[in-house]
């Protein structure tokens, strides 16, 4: 298509394969085909792309930036404005969630170095209560063993010993009998019993205390088994519910590939004709007679008739919009627009193959997808064939509102 059409309409192919690459999440690719694009011609659709395309890369600056040629453009763009003020609050959003961020960080920078100060002050206590707990043990031992002397002097257990020079040997005078020397020494293991118990208590005390248990200054509250990284990250669950990168199918932006970009006059134009009350006749594309000349077409419409998916009614708001914007009575109703399609196809002004192509558009606004590929097949068919292109991109937007992306490719 690009190569066999003329200049001024080679930006149209480019686009469409951008927002190919895009939705197929090439979307660096797609920003580089786009500005290709725009050499060819500064068609406000191909900045409205390009502002798309970066703001899922997350050059917000460049996104506003192309919304805003665009709106140069064309004046009062309702998509582009819309666009412009979801980048911008999404730029404002992420800074300020970089702020906080940084401000988290802080807070952590600062309870690791308050944890490694309090670690240093366990370890110094840990040193002084092992002191403490020396001196507790010696002056225990020093009780045990004056309450030793002190009672073998009340029952008179002491001698005078003298040590022999010449035979290394030591003289002492027992001069009370074997009986003296006995003393209560039920009483003394007692003693010594309970000072060993004493000892074990504290002992266990101080090895009982564990390091997890911290304390923490008034300025920041801490909490036994607080995870810090919790305030930080969230789940990643919360985040694909806050801020999901892709959206659903049915929610992702649609296009429609006017032929007036290539020189025809528009259709939905009602200057010589009026709605007959009570006619609301819809356009019916299959009495078209046309003749079937591309056969992957018709094996892919084949394939699509037995899709479940393309039989549920799922209107899209988008064609909707812009089947109303195109015509110049913004009042008339979406049943006297198929009305007035239905009798120009059957009494056409303009060739035949422009009404089916708007006829689909219809169809994807009313959310009928099996009378929109019906329209859009024959406006296909009998298109010339440098205009085939035209209804060969509405119909690949109708898929991507069902979801079909690799049909659409």
């Amino acid at each position: 298509i690009f190569f066999s059409s003329f200049r001024q309409n080679k930006d149209i192919a480019l686009v469409n394969l951008a927002n190919i690459l895009h939705r197929a999440h090439f979307s660096a690719d797609a920003a580089i085909v786009v500005h290709a694009a725009l050499d060819y011609s500064d068609f406000f659709t191909s900045y409205y792309t390009l502002g798309n395309i970066y703001a899922m890369l997350g050059e917000y600056n460049h996104s506003v930036l192309c919304y805003d040629h665009a709106l140069q453009a064309k004046p009062g763009f309702e998509q582009a404005v819309k666009r412009k003020h979801a980048v911008l609050c999404q730029q404002k959003l992420e800074q300020k969630l970089e702020a906080q961020h940084r401000s988290l960080q802080r807070t952590l920078n600062e309870l690791k170095e308050y944890q490694k100060q309090h670690d240093h002050y366990l370890r110094q206590q840990d040193v002084l209560d092992k002191y403490k707990l020396i001196q507790e043990e010696q002056i225990l031992r020093n009780i045990i063993h004056e309450t030793q002397m002190a009672k073998e002097a009340q029952l008179g257990n002491h001698q005078i010993c003298r040590l022999g020079n010449q035979q290394h040997s030591l003289h002492c005078h027992y001069t009370t009998s074997a009986c003296s020397f006995q003393f209560n020494l039920f009483s003394y293991q007692k003693e010594h019993k309970t000072a060993i118990k004493q000892l074990t208590s504290r002992r266990a005390e101080l090895n009982g205390v564990e390091s997890s248990e911290y304390f923490c200054s008034p300025k920041i509250r801490c909490y036994p088994g607080f995870d810090k990284q919790h305030i930080l990250w969230p789940q990643r669950s919360e985040c694909m519910k806050s801020f999901p990168k892709i959206p659903d199918p049915e929610k992702l932006p649609t296009y429609f590939l006017p032929p007036e970009n290539r020189g025809f006059r528009q259709v939905l134009i009602f200057k010589n004709y009026t709605v007959g009350l009570g006619e609301t006749q819809a356009p019916d594309c299959s009495s078209i007679t046309d003749a079937r000349n591309n056969e992957s077409l018709n094996i892919l419409v084949k394939e699509l008739d037995s899709n479940l998916d393309l039989k549920f009614k799922m209107p899209d708001d988008q064609a909707r919009q812009v089947l109303h914007s195109r015509i110049n009575n913004q009042t008339i109703t979406q049943a006297k627009i198929g009305a007035f399609l239905d009798h120009a196809m059957k009494k056409p002004e303009d060739p035949l193959w422009l009404v089916l192509n708007e006829a689909g558009l219809y169809w994807r606004a009313v959310g009928n997808s099996t009378f929109a590929i019906t329209c859009l097949q024959k406006a296909f068919n009998l298109a010339p064939h440098e205009y085939q292109d035209i209804p060969l991109v509405n119909l690949a937007n109708l898929l991507i509102h069902y979801g079909l992306h690799l049909d659409a490719s």
